[in-house]
């Protein structure tokens, strides 16, 4: 089973953020980094549908890893 990214993008000027998986995450950031010098839109499909970002609008781009990940308890 292939390993999935998660992605979140956060926007200029704008609270909106936009999180879902990637399964390649060096080609994610290749076709990401072309779409903003191109001033292009990227597209992905989510449970609600097809959704289109400005990539000339991307503030920032995070990848959320596992190991990075912090749950609450007793050690």
């Amino acid at each position: 089973m292939a390993k999935t990214h998660k992605v979140k993008i956060s926007l200029q000027a704008s609270l909106k953020e936009y999180e879902f998986e990637v399964d390649d995450k060096k080609k994610f950031i290749s076709e990401i980094e072309g779409l903003i010098k191109d001033q292009g839109i990227y597209w992905y499909t989510d449970e609600d549908g097809e959704v289109g970002i400005n990539a000339g609008n991307i503030n920032s781009v995070e990848f959320a890893e596992e190991q990075d990940k912090r749950e609450a308890g007793l050690v």
